[in-house]
């Protein structure tokens, strides 16, 4: 999944972002200039209105920039502070340049604590945005309770605050607003570039690594492997664009759910299929391996898990009152959206 602009965004990150940075920071290296530099490109402001500072994209023109981040390895949840960012701009709030997070609250009522379990990214932003129900609330990190991620302690974590009036900022939700659905779309198409990567790194070390006088990528089994990696690969990549596949910032639940459950069920292939090729050396500190492996298992337990997913899609279509094909073709076909 790539276009122009993205092309040009995933070459910007390889310039910066080396695997021996990204892995630094996922061991608890400070990330504050690495956000800098990305935010110097401008992409994060991607999805933010024309008349309000942005690039007006929609959220399936902006796709192809979420993959290449999830590509390329970037520590922090760019495709959360873009949707973020859309929506704080549309409700007045004034863009500081700062990394933010999206998560839906556990458990929400006015005057009462807010928590957020599992958020992405969260130790690497200064606000996490949460959807408390009726109401948008802008949350400091600063100000939060803090349990370690269980894949990424020093990236990502689950967040307790005491009150929802310790909020920077706070607005209404609009009709059809739901951070599930957000960061459905936006951790598949994530995951479709982590994957991506992932193939990549099998495809080098297969035709690096040598046994018994020839590269190992010459062996059927090995070949057999890199041929599930690529289809499991490719049928994510398509799901995570059918996922983002809107006209403005909202996804379609349903579409959001499928492409979800999809990267969701890839992501174990493809993490049990490029250990098995990569051998020992695949769950060595030194190796990258590793890091996108942590990213697709903890992408899977996010917000709404595979189970989750098949729970409403299956409820979708049980009380719809169509038939299997006629719900695909239906419920489950994106509307054309314009390409950029």
């Amino acid at each position: 999944m790539s276009n122009s602009y993205s092309c040009m965004f995933e070459a910007a990150l390889e310039d910066f972002l080396t695997d021996e940075r990204m892995r630094a920071i996922e061991a608890g290296a400070p990330g504050a200039g690495l956000w800098l530099e990305v935010e110097s490109l401008g992409y994060a402001d991607a999805l933010v209105p024309e008349d309000l500072g942005g690039a007006g994209l929609s959220l399936a023109q902006a796709a192809p920039l979420l993959c290449a981040a999830g590509k390329a390895g970037l520590n922090h949840p760019l495709g959360e502070t873009m949707v973020a960012r859309a929506l704080l701009a549309s409700a007045g709030w004034k863009n500081d340049g700062a990394c933010m997070a999206l998560a839906p609250a556990v458990a929400a009522q006015r005057g009462e604590a807010v928590a957020c379990a599992q958020v992405p990214g969260a130790l690497l932003a200064t606000h996490v945005l949460v959807d408390a129900g009726e109401h948008w609330l802008l949350m400091p990190v600063a100000s939060a309770r803090i349990t370690p991620g269980i894949y990424r302690p020093y990236v990502s974590a689950s967040l307790t605050w005491d009150s929802d009036g310790l909020a920077s900022f706070q607005f209404v939700k609009g009709e059809g607003h739901c951070a599930r659905s957000l960061c459905n779309a936006i951790h598949a198409a994530a995951m479709a570039g982590a994957m991506e990567r992932m193939l990549g790194l099998c495809v080098q070390y297969a035709n690096d690594r040598r046994q018994f006088g020839r590269a190992i990528g010459q062996f059927q089994a090995v070949q057999q492997d890199l041929a599930v990696l690529a289809q499991q690969v490719g049928m994510s990549v398509l799901a995570a664009r059918m996922g983002c596949a809107t006209v403005g910032l909202h996804p379609d639940p349903l579409l959001a759910a499928s492409a979800k459950l999809n990267a969701s069920d890839a992501a174990l292939r493809v993490a049990t299929l490029a250990h098995a090729v990569h051998g020992a050396i695949g769950i060595t500190e030194e190796h990258v391996l590793g890091v996108f492996t942590a990213r697709l298992h903890e992408l899977r337990a996010t917000v709404d898990t595979d189970h989750t997913c098949a729970a409403r899609l299956g409820h979708a279509l049980l009380h719809g009152g169509q038939q299997f094909l006629d719900f695909v073709r239906d419920a489950l076909a994106p509307a054309p959206v314009e390409e950029a």
